[in-house]
């Protein structure tokens, strides 16, 4: 049920990208690929096996991997980090469906958690602004989630969208000033654009299928997102205020999670080819439609 969860009528300009490169072998379940503060590695989660999920770093330049916290004994899961400052946060197992999230000094170690409620919860898909200050992340309420925000030293918890409908993958504007993220408010689960410090949210995409898992690029004027309105999951780019959409991937199998490069000129995702999941890099720029 644990690893079940985290995989959750326009016709757009097609713009496909040539075959995406492959950046991993081994084809074994990957998630959540982000690029660490530095823009040398990836830090991504991999099902090691059926009982963990372990964050690993690969580096770009040598192409050799291994694991991010070593001694970890629990499932961790959906890392982001500060570009700007050394923190970064992540997901971590604490007990069955119970979900905590940790924000730790990659410089000294010290480690700030934001627990879980009592009983049965699991919080979600933690997003640092790029100096760090805060974090969003969502509270599972009911039968909705709860977009919230809280400092990074754990003070100052903000509601930023209720639970009456599902929220989910926040990301901050490089600026820090607006938060793209999925929700369920109008049916499916669409993308919609709101200030940071909550209010009015704009919704960018209109499709009778599920739109999930938007990131802004590196200059805050696009934002690649998944979507299912061509039959299965591929990566689309948009402009920031949800025009221009483009297809960027166009594969049988399921390409998921995107991430961009320091550049904005790629996406790193988790593509699917032959039934083994790895991370690709897929060229966004100088495409033609």
């Amino acid at each position: 049920m644990f690893i079940a969860g985290l995989f959750a009528v326009g016709i757009p300009a097609i713009s496909l990208a040539a075959e995406p490169v492959r950046l991993t072998d081994g084809g074994k379940l990957k998630f959540s690929p982000t690029h660490d503060a530095d823009g040398k590695s990836i830090i991504y989660v991999e099902l090691e096996k059926p009982t963990l999920l372990r964050l690993m770093r690969l580096d770009l330049e040598t192409k050799k991997k291994a694991p991010l916290h070593e001694k970890a004994a629990s499932s961790e899961f959906e890392p982001c980090f500060s570009r700007q400052s050394p923190l970064y946060a992540f997901a971590r197992l604490k007990g069955p469906l119970s979900v905590a999230i940790c924000i730790r000094n990659r410089q000294t170690g010290a480690e700030v958690e934001i627990p879980p409620a009592e009983g049965f919860s699991g919080l979600r898909s933690p997003a640092l602004t790029s100096d760090g200050k805060r974090m969003a992340y969502i509270f599972p309420d009911g039968g909705g989630g709860r977009l919230l925000s809280v400092a990074s030293d754990g003070s100052d918890r903000r509601e930023l969208a209720d639970g009456s409908s599902i929220n989910n993958w926040p990301d901050y504007s490089p600026d820090g000033k607006h938060i793209v993220f999925g929700s369920t408010r109008d049916g499916n689960y669409e993308i919609y654009l709101m200030p940071a410090e909550g209010g009015a949210a704009q919704r960018l995409t209109d499709s009778p299928f599920q739109d999930i898992r938007p990131r802004f690029s590196p200059d805050g004027k696009r934002i690649a997102f998944v979507s299912h309105r061509d039959g299965n999951a591929e990566l689309y780019v948009m402009d920031r205020d949800g025009s221009n959409i483009r297809r960027i991937t166009d594969h049988a199998e399921r390409d998921d999670y995107p991430v961009w490069d320091p550049a904005g000129e790629y996406l790193i995702a988790v593509c699917e080819r032959g039934g083994k999941h790895d991370l690709y890099q897929i060229p966004v720029t100088g495409d033609k439609p």
